[in-house]
């Protein structure tokens, strides 16, 4: 079975990065060229594409699980997406949504069982900024912080 064969049927499995392709491919026993040609013949014929699986993967992430962007952009990258590619993923996936609301989503059923310093370490795990948490919350993070 050739390199490229190989690819189609892996990228078949599910969705991956150009990064993820190539290193699979060479695990097979390609050569760097040879997983850089497979990746580009690839790309050429539509079926990878980074900037859209990012973008797709980022949004969708979103709806089942608002955080923030600081958050978001550290999972894309440890997707094996780029720094470029990831960013522009972000301005797509936040474009329809404030962090303010998704701060407010992420803690909805939670505030009647949580303190709300609670509510901010809880927003801080999620990635959100003190800005966005302070906004939503109504907690003054300059005096609450010691009782976190």
């Amino acid at each position: 079975m050739d390199f490229l064969t190989m690819a189609i049927r892996y990228l078949g499995r599910a969705e991956r990065t150009a990064s993820q392709v190539q290193h699979y491919v060479q695990e097979k026993g390609a050569s760097r060229v040879q997983g850089h040609a497979v990746v580009r013949e690839l790309q050429r014929r539509g079926y990878l594409d980074d900037q859209a699986y990012a973008t797709r993967w980022a949004e969708a992430r979103l709806s089942r699980r608002p955080m923030g962007r600081e958050r978001l952009k550290l999972e894309l990258l440890r997707r094996g997406f780029e720094d470029t590619v990831a960013e522009r993923a972000l301005c797509s996936a936040y474009r329809s949504v404030s962090e303010q609301e998704l701060a407010c989503q992420a803690l909805e059923g939670r505030t009647t069982r949580m303190r709300p310093l609670q509510w901010v370490r809880f927003l801080r795990q999620r990635g959100f900024d003190d800005d966005t948490i302070q906004q939503v919350t109504q907690v003054d993070l300059e005096t609450g912080l010691d009782e976190l």
